[in-house]
């Protein structure tokens, strides 16, 4: 019993008090607390999802440029698909179907 009074007088005094106003201050009040921290950690990550996510897409856009420049195959798909284009001796029929 006495061990516990001796650490309360120890704790009882101007020095504690100060450290735990300043890890108060410095863990809750401040600009940059740990909930502030905790919330940058966050949209960082989901920053480096993005970058992650859009170098992916660029990469697969370059092999699609890339494919279209150089792959004559490639280029007639490309446009008979999406510009619907034909050669002279051939008929498109256009079949629209309703969802």
């Amino acid at each position: 019993m006495s061990t516990f009074k001796n650490i309360l007088r120890k704790l009882n005094n101007r020095y504690v008090y100060a450290t735990i106003l300043f890890l108060l201050v410095i863990l809750v009040i401040d600009q940059f607390n740990l909930f502030e921290q905790r919330r940058l950690k966050k949209s960082l990550n989901d920053q480096k999802q993005q970058i992650e996510y859009y170098e992916k897409e660029i990469s697969e856009s370059k092999e699609y440029l890339n494919a279209l420049q150089n792959d004559t195959a490639t280029m007639e798909k490309v446009a008979r698909e999406q510009y619907l284009m034909k050669r002279d001796n051939e008929v498109i029929y256009l079949i629209e179907t309703q969802e």
